[in-house]
């Protein structure tokens, strides 16, 4: 029987830009992304806050994929970001980061969450992040992210955090901010002082590097001919990851089963950005997914 996970974090309202198309006011968000990815393989309980400007819609949406007895409604705008994205999707400038209602936010664990095995913190400030960690009293294996916001504007803050947590899921430029080099390997080696024993470094179309027990295993990004929006696809593939160690049970995973649950996390990850806000997960399925990661697993044959 899988266990279950407690995610907490940022939802949105997002504008995103692309040299092809401008969407804006999509749900988006790294609570979004992350629970709806994580629901095709675990029970998901759902920790955020949103505005009173947050469509009924997307909230049914939340509903329907997991546990959203967790999210707070107040008086106030949700969470809003605005981005830029280059011709080559590699490069995002953010445009805007308005935390609105997210500034001030408290988060209160329901009963039921505070059982998880899992716990995932997703983008917020770093004190509610360790928040939420203290409340899930169950808890065997927490994970968190973060963006380059919060690295700039509270890293002691977050340096806190990192300490507090078993695994830590950043992207190249996340990483390179947060420890002032340039070199991923370095960048990996200075992470794992801080604490974190599982550290993912995701590099977009380039793939992602795995640390564990003082090895790195690069794996390669799932081929893609057409992207739509990268926006959502780290949390997506967060939420491939940490579901399918969840499946498994694996709160002491070995090698094994973070090899396997990385290949979910690529398939995750592609899945995401094949279509704008959640729309790539949602007009998913499992079959689907098993397909993909079994197509993945091929790639990987040597």
């Amino acid at each position: 029987m899988s266990s279950s996970i407690t995610c907490s974090g940022s939802i949105a309202l997002d504008t995103t830009r692309t040299p092809f198309k401008t969407v804006e006011n999509v749900l988006g968000g790294a609570v979004s992304y992350f629970s709806i990815s994580a629901s095709f393989f675990s029970k998901v309980y759902v920790t955020g806050i949103v505005g009173n400007d947050f469509p009924q819609e997307y909230w049914d949406l939340l509903a329907k994929r997991s546990d959203v007895n967790g999210i707070q409604k107040k008086e106030g705008k949700t969470f809003h970001y605005d981005c830029t994205y280059s011709f080559d999707f590699y490069h995002r400038h953010t445009n805007k980061t308005d935390l609105n209602v997210l500034a001030d936010f408290k988060p209160e664990v329901t009963e039921e969450a505070k059982q998880s095995e899992f716990v995932y913190l997703a983008t917020m400030p770093p004190a509610s992040q360790r928040d939420v960690l203290k409340q899930v009293i169950t808890k065997k294996l927490s994970f968190m992210d973060t963006i380059e916001f919060y690295i700039e504007n509270y890293k002691s803050d977050l340096l806190e955090t990192i300490s507090m947590v078993d695994g830590i899921v950043l992207n190249d430029a996340e990483a390179r901010k947060l420890t002032d080099e340039t070199n991923l390997v370095k960048c990996i080696n200075k992470i794992a002082e801080l604490g974190p024993k599982i550290i993912i470094l995701k590099k977009g179309e380039h793939g992602c590097l795995l640390y564990y027990e003082k090895k790195i295993y690069p794996f390669p990004a799932f081929p893609l001919e057409n992207i739509v929006d990268p926006n959502g696809a780290g949390d997506s593939f967060a939420g491939g990851f940490i579901g399918t160690l969840s499946k498994l049970d694996a709160s002491n995973p070995t090698i094994g089963q973070l090899k396997t649950a990385i290949g979910y996390a690529t398939v995750m990850g592609s899945l995401a950005v094949s279509d704008f806000s959640v729309e790539g997960l949602v007009n998913t399925n499992i079959q689907k997914i098993d397909q993909q990661f079994s197509q993945y697993q091929e790639l990987l044959r040597l």
